[in-house]
């Protein structure tokens, strides 16, 4: 979904117009000239075996979503528990909650939690509000603590939000917030393509400096305060919210298991696959079952803000004769998205950024370390091109071969190289939490193939 941490989170967009600019997850609906159903494939997947860190997560189709025919595509999918903070017997389970290593927090539909009255993160002015752009969409809705359970593991007293799905309440998104997200707030499942996105990505909370001193200047605003009361948004202003009150990564907040993620999903190839299952594993080196490869390729993720801010957060990808400094790995985004600007360039479809060449094209990119001009840990990695019409004519979910190019309506006027989902399938994937105890050297990812 989202490179937002500045921000880090899944988002939607529509082949036509309709997404990770600042957030950088891309979710790209389907559109075409209609779906086969004679072209399902069987579903595919790895092992699991419920262990006390780890959790089942699942490629389907999901809840319809409002800018497609009939499925979504490359959506990372897991079961959430979302319980009264202290009292595990008041609990709501929610099903198809996008996984998603671009964005950082747990964010819910408002509607699946309603009889919880979870308790509301309020200032002295009122309850905390949030706004969470991506790149031509965003998230509004009112912040609250909750007890949140993924798998075994658990993250007590979190900071959360609540998507506000709710049309005829009384705070809607405010114009600030609307135009951030390009006047695409995802008030839906439908339009969400999901019941809430789980924000498991590189750092801890879902802001940080700019947030907790309130100092927006040059950006959106991303936290309000309102009034208790209020009748609209015009009565919410924007808010410095201290960092235990801002919307916190899951992950990090677990007692152990806590500095890091690993994905593993099976390998997806031609037409895809009806459905992808795998396992996503808690913390890095802490279990029997998550240690670390020696074997494994790692890149670290650029820390040097002031000196290359293009590699903040980010790795860097050579491909084709360009350097990409903006460049990272996302589940949140359902493609490999970039820009091909040598001289035979990839074919796109028909009035669309997703890429159609005659047959799969088999390309080469190297990934190495951000903040280096020149690089370091260099690391080949092989992907293919696919036809995404001939993909999208199946009713598959699962594509491991879906790639386009960034749509215009995220430039920001900066190249962008995002590994998408179609880059985890077939690999066992690390993903460090920075300043994590045991994230030694992070923020970093590291992989090897299945």
């Amino acid at each position: 979904m989202l490179k937002h941490f500045l921000i880090g989170a899944a988002l939607l967009l529509a082949l036509s117009a309709c997404g990770g600019g600042d957030a950088d997850s891309m979710v790209t609906t389907i559109t075409g000239p209609g779906l086969n159903a004679s072209l399902a494939s069987a579903a595919v997947g790895v092992p699991f075996v419920q262990r006390s860190n780890n959790l089942s997560v699942a490629v389907e189709a999901g809840p319809s979503n409002g800018f497609s025919l009939s499925q979504n595509a490359n959506i990372l999918y897991a079961t959430v528990k979302v319980c009264v903070p202290g009292d595990p017997s008041q609990c709501q389970t929610i099903d198809h909650v996008q996984v998603d290593t671009g964005s950082v927090g747990l964010r819910v539909l408002a509607s699946k939690v309603t009889q919880l009255h979870l308790p509301v993160v309020a200032l002295p002015s009122g309850p905390v509000w949030e706004c969470y752009p991506f790149v031509i969409g965003g998230l509004w809705g009112s912040t609250a603590v909750a007890d949140v359970m993924l798998g075994a593991e658990s993250a007590m007293a979190l900071p959360v939000q609540l998507i506000q799905d709710d049309q005829g309440a009384p705070i809607q998104a405010p114009l600030d917030c609307a135009n951030a997200a390009n006047g695409q707030i995802l008030s839906s499942s439908s339009a969400l393509g999901s019941n809430g996105i789980l924000g498991i990505g590189s750092v801890t909370l879902d802001c940080g400096l700019m947030c907790l001193l309130g100092n927006y200047a040059g950006s959106y605003v991303q936290y309000y305060s309102c009034p208790k009361d209020a009748k609209s948004a015009a009565s919410c202003v924007p808010a410095a919210v201290p960092a235990n009150m801002q919307v916190y990564n899951p992950v990090a907040a677990f007692s152990s298991d806590n500095n890091g993620v690993i994905l593993t999903l099976p390998a997806v190839t031609g037409l895809g696959a009806s459905t992808a299952s795998g396992e996503l594993i808690f913390g890095i080196n802490t279990q029997s079952n998550n240690q670390l490869s020696a074997s494994a390729s790692r890149v670290r993720l650029g820390v040097d803000w002031h000196t290359n801010p293009d590699s903040y957060m980010n790795i860097t990808t050579r491909y084709k004769g360009q350097t990409i400094l903006n460049s990272y790995l996302d589940t949140g985004t359902n493609g490999l998205f970039f820009t091909d600007n040598s001289g035979s360039p990839t074919p796109r479809c028909s009035n669309s950024s997703w890429y159609c060449p005659i047959s799969t094209q088999k390309q080469i990119a190297t990934i190495s370390d951000g903040d280096n001009l020149v690089p370091q840990n260099a690391t080949e990695v092989q992907f293919n091109v696919g036809n995404a019409e001939a993909l999208f004519l199946t009713t598959n979910s699962a594509f491991g071969d879906l790639a386009g190019a960034p749509p215009s309506t995220s430039s920001t006027g900066v190249p962008s190289f995002s590994w998408g989902l179609p880059f985890f399938y077939g690999r066992r994937v690390y993903l460090s939490i920075w300043q994590q105890a045991g994230a030694v050297n992070g923020p970093w990812y590291s992989w090897s193939t299945l």
